[in-house]
């Protein structure tokens, strides 16, 4: 090879270009997150906020209280015993199907549940909720004392129950539910209770509702009563009332004929059956029932709710739904006729 072809050859290899090697996608982007990692980081922290935290102290506090409030309430058991002036005591214990997505460890923590007329949003008495554990299936123990808060207002809410077919209760408070691993939530629990009540007025004309199952006319009174019965009453709520004494006014016609007592009046689940103990005029009613407008042996008599005590003490917000009651109950007395033979 000549002098001339070497270095033509020298000068080739020296002006010639190296083509670089291009990197493969997981070096450029090892190289893109070397760079912009703070970036995603940043990103992620968003998201967290923006997505996961609120599923957990919006969403799931949020899917509670929806299930509290809409969660049907069973009554069945529950009673309200020894009332006084200012309180009286409650008593339930019941199994509470949780479902809804409630399984696993995890409770709802004891709270103060202001007790209010649904009808006016006035708060009648703070119930105290004990903790309710659902790891195994819920239960509420309940026996305690109840204080009232607004005497009026549960004499108000007494009067609804005995005057109308339904009543209701609000239920407000704000417990903690704590749910396996999952953080706390504070729960804002807005409740609505609907309840049968009696509506009194025609209640007692229902079949089956109130019943004489006997009735005896004293020659001689007893106490200061010339009239001994029984009655039956069918009680349109699931939980047990114990009202005390009772008295109410009768008349017929327009005219006072008497009144009766119920020495210890106690409305139990289904039927409840409780003396009578009446101061009336049995020849006025024996005239009615014989020469009145009616069919033979028919009186109407109209009754007038008059007190209510218990233990010597007036019970004002059972006085009050007492004293609601107004209606009109017709007897066949010819049922009767055994007790009407020495009149």
């Amino acid at each position: 090879m000549s002098k001339s072809d070497i270095e033509s050859s020298s000068d080739s290899d020296a002006n010639a270009v190296v083509t670089p090697v291009k990197p493969t996608v997981w070096q450029r982007f090892k190289a893109h997150m070397k760079k912009w990692w703070w970036c995603y980081l940043i990103g992620l922290c968003i998201v967290v906020l923006v997505v996961i935290l609120p599923l957990f102290y919006v969403g799931i506090p949020h899917f509670a209280n929806s299930y509290i409030n809409k969660y049907k309430y069973d009554y069945e058991g529950l009673s309200i015993t020894n009332p006084r002036p200012t309180s009286f005591h409650v008593r339930q214990s019941q199994k509470i199907s949780m479902g809804g997505g409630f399984s696993g460890s995890g409770h709802l923590s004891a709270f103060n549940a202001s007790c209010k007329i649904l009808s006016t949003g006035e708060q009648f008495a703070i119930f105290p909720v004990p903790t309710i554990d659902f790891s195994n299936g819920a239960t509420l123990d309940i026996d305690h004392d109840l204080e009232v808060t607004c005497v009026d207002c549960m004499a108000q809410l007494a009067v609804e129950a005995a005057t109308n077919q339904s009543f209701g209760v609000l239920v407000t408070g704000t417990p903690d539910l704590k749910f396996g691993s999952l953080p706390t939530a504070h729960l804002d629990i807005h409740k609505m209770m609907n309840m049968n009540g009696y509506n009194v007025t025609d209640f007692v004309n229902e079949n089956g509702a109130f019943n004489v199952t006997s009735v005896d006319l004293l020659d001689t009174p007893v106490d200061g009563f010339n009239v001994n019965a029984t009655i039956s009453i069918r009680n349109p709520t699931p939980f047990i009332v114990e009202m005390g004494h009772v008295t109410f006014n009768l008349s017929m016609g327009g005219s006072d004929l008497g009144y009766v007592d119920l020495p210890n009046l106690m409305l139990q689940q289904d039927i409840s059956s409780t003396i009578v103990l009446g101061k009336i005029n049995t020849s006025m009613l024996v005239n009615e029932a014989i020469l009145g407008s009616g069919e033979l042996g028919e009186v109407t008599l109209d009754i007038k709710g008059h007190s209510c005590d218990y233990n010597g003490h007036d019970i004002p917000y059972f006085a009050a739904a007492i004293k609601a009651i107004q209606a009109s109950a017709t007897l066949d007395l010819l049922q009767y006729v055994s007790s009407l033979k020495s009149l």
